[in-house]
């Protein structure tokens, strides 16, 4: 029968052929998704691996159930044969992962031995040596099969390359690989520990093998999965709080299956006591009645007699003798040794009847073995009854018993982590698309819905936030046609101004008009003057409308320094009234696609801005073109924008591989400048510095240059004025 540190190391055995099926599916995945065959390697390594725990365990499992010894040996080759390839997948993950130049073709030599080693397991006949208590036979094949030293060296091999490039590395990359080199070092303790139990029968060698071993694996697990550049890389045990399906399984599945294995184990435990007893009671009731018999004869019985007593039908599986005061044998089922009246003192329960004692017991024979029975005196004659069975036999239905309930947990454990996995995939499946939307909002992105079909708290929160992103993006839209307005404002502002001037010299030019319409040089003056001051109201209501537009881009040919010099007319008025001078170096420029009402809206969100920061002390407003080509040009990488050297970058993404030909548009104002803290959130939504801005002007304008393909970079120091440097590919 199995003790209780043997019933735990079996529940060991099933909570680390679980963590393997876990990696094997993990690295499968990503295998799939990156294509590297690092993760392949180490999805079979980890198969390969459970292949070998199963084996062993069910070859514990079969031996406990009495099983013929032919499937013990199948079951043993398997493992064997597991072990060999555990060995060859370990070499090729470990030249995989370190980059190993030389090491495919050392690989080539290995898959060819270890083929040699396969075919010699299934070739080779084997004996198995199973001893009191040890449940693992030690085992002896007919042929020099290395196995267990060959994969003990992978271990050796691949320990010294972690460590090796743990030395070599710095910060995660560090860590995670003292990982890797600390789980090859727990894994060749767990087959140190093994061996001992082997050799030793001590059934907490078997426990701490099975223990380190389950250790070593989570750890290359996680040594494995933590990407290197991450922030769980330095302290890997922080990522199992990284994702509440890993809580869910350590409070759920964990918690369950912990209370599985000790009602179980008190189960067994229990029913293993009561049993045990009943079994020896049965013993020394036959005894008794051997004894009693004995005892009623007037003389000393003879041996026929005592021969029909010894082996009496009620008997049937055990083995009843008759002992004298020396412990020589009166009576056997044996005729044989009875004659001979063989010594059998060595025998425990002989010696406990020259005592004088009555009892029922587990005790060693006289040649050694474990038996099972009972012994009563007989004091009359100075005799003695012993019966016994060999333990084997006598608990073959308890041990059945046993086996049959750890196979029922092992089943139930399985349901229970699958049942466990569902329910916390469940629960973590709406709770990432939470998670997903609240990073899409951050990101600017209000059109984000989220589908959770449950009917529960989680689904309720899933439609309240689907709500609240519809009214966030009703109110941008309102805050949106807000800053528009504000912006038209200021435009009007200085549309007044710019429109009054050629007002003017129309009702002059009109009034006169009849007066001096005989005057040909009044004609020609006229003739000159009015269509100008017309064209000029007429650009600066074109401008207007322009403006106006609606946020979807109409792609057209646009000409870029046409639109500043539009924008800057529309100023003209706000750079009096501040004393601001403008200076343009607009270098010749190809027409781009895009939309001019859209970028017509940018440009004067920019130089608003500028303008505005230079109102109190005036300065000089720089505006600046020119064409270039560059190689990074997408979408925006991060909404808080990206530092690069002393520029914050919006709107640029990782290399395309292709130059892209591009316009940019520079402007530079003598103003107070921008603090480092308020450069990072430049383009946030809602964030501004004014006392009567909306904090969307910015944000708008990110959002034009983004759906034109473009980025934006700020140059800004406090004290040193602000530059925006827009960048805009000539064709979308």
């Amino acid at each position: 029968m199995f003790s209780t540190l043997t019933i735990i190391s079996i529940f060991t055995e099933i909570f680390t052929g679980g963590i393997l099926l876990s990696g094997v599916l993990a690295f499968l995945r990503g295998y799939l998704t990156g294509r590297r065959l690092k993760e392949l390697c180490l999805s079979a390594f980890f198969l390969a691996l459970f292949v070998y725990v199963a084996a062993a365990l069910t070859s514990q499992l079969m031996f406990n159930l009495e099983r013929p010894l032919a499937d013990l040996i199948l079951v043993q080759k398997i493992v064997s044969s597991s072990v060999i390839l555990c060995s060859f997948l370990l070499w090729l993950f470990t030249v995989e992962k370190f980059a190993v130049r030389w090491g495919h073709v050392i690989s080539a030599a290995i898959l060819f031995f270890g083929g040699f080693l396969v075919y010699r397991v299934w070739d080779s006949t084997l004996n198995l040596v199973y001893r009191e208590g040890v449940i693992e036979p030690i085992v002896y094949f007919s042929s020099w099969i290395p196995e267990k030293q060959l994969f003990s060296l992978a271990w050796i091999v691949f320990c010294v390359f972690s460590f090796g490039s743990a030395l070599a590395s710095a910060g995660g990359k560090k860590t995670l690989a003292f990982f890797s080199g600390g789980a090859a070092l727990i894994f060749l303790g767990s087959l140190l520990s093994a061996f001992f139990y082997g050799r030793s029968g001590e059934a907490g060698y078997l426990l701490a093998a099975w223990g380190l071993t389950l250790l070593a694996i989570l750890l290359l697990l996680l040594a494995e999965l933590i990407p290197p550049d991450s922030p769980e890389a330095r302290a890997p045990l922080k990522f199992l709080r990284t994702r509440i399906l890993f809580k869910l399984m350590l409070i759920f599945v964990l918690l369950i299956v912990i209370l599985f294995e000790a009602t179980t184990l008190a189960t067994i435990n229990i029913s293993k006591g009561t049993l045990s007893r009943y079994i020896q009671n049965g013993y020394l009731k036959n005894a008794e009645a051997i004894a009693d018999k004995i005892e009623a004869a007037k003389e000393k019985p003879p041996l026929d007699y005592l021969e029909g007593l010894v082996s009496a039908p009620a008997l049937e599986g055990s083995l009843a003798f008759v002992v004298d005061r020396e412990g020589k044998l009166v009576a056997h089922p044996d005729k044989k040794r009875a004659l001979q009246h063989e010594k059998v003192s060595a025998n425990e329960a002989v010696g406990k009847l020259a005592a004088g004692q009555t009892g029922a017991a587990e005790f060693h024979d006289e040649l050694g073995e474990l038996m099972v029975g009972a012994y009563v005196p007989v004091p009359k004659f100075g005799w003695g009854v012993v019966v016994e069975e060999p333990i084997g036999s006598a608990y073959f239905e308890l041990r059945r018993l046993e086996t049959n309930s750890l196979i029922f947990v092992i089943l139930g454990i399985i349901i229970t982590a699958l049942t466990g996995v569902f329910f916390a995939r469940s629960i973590e499946k709406p709770i990432k698309e939470l998670t997903l939307g609240t990073e899409a909002v951050a990101r600017g992105e209000l059109g984000y819905h989220i589908s959770v079909s449950a009917s529960d708290e989680i689904g309720k929160l899933a439609q309240a936030f689907n709500q609240m992103t519809r009214d966030l993006r009703d109110s941008q839209e309102r805050l949106i046609l807000s800053e528009k307005l504000a912006s038209l404002g200021t435009m009007a502002a200085g549309m007044a101004h710019e429109i009054k001037n050629p007002l003017v010299s129309l009702r002059t030019f009109t009034q006169l008009l009849q007066q001096k319409w005989d005057d040909k040089e009044f004609r020609e003056k006229f003739s000159s003057i009015i269509p100008h001051e017309i064209e000029r109201i007429n650009r600066i209501a074109e401008s207007l409308l322009k403006f106006g537009r609606p946020m979807k881009p109409e792609l057209t040919r646009v000409e870029v320094n046409a639109l500043l010099e539009e924008v800057l007319l529309l100023f003209e008025s706000e750079c009096k009234k501040y004393n601001v001078r403008v200076t343009k170096k607009l270098a010749q420029l190809p027409e781009i696609s895009g939309d001019s009402g859209q970028l017509s809206q940018a440009f004067v969100n920019i130089i608003k801005n500028a303008i505005e920061a230079m109102q109190e002390k005036g300065g000089e407003l720089v505006v600046k073109t020119d064409v270039g080509e560059v190689i990074k040009l997408g979408k925006i990488s991060a909404r808080q924008g990206v530092k690069k050297g002393d520029e914050m970058v919006w709107g640029e993404e990782e290399e395309l591989g292709k130059q892209t030909p591009v316009v940019f548009i520079e402007v530079t104002d003598s103003g107070e400048g921008i603090s480092e803290e308020n450069l990072k959130s430049l383009f946030d939504p809602f964030f501004t510095t004014k006392m009567t801005g909306t904090g969307m002007g910015l944000p708008i304008t990110l959002r034009i240059i983004e759906e034109h393909k473009g980025s934006i970079k700020v140059r800004s120091k406090l004290g040193s004025g602000t530059t925006f440097i827009i960048t805009l590919p000539q064709k979308l």
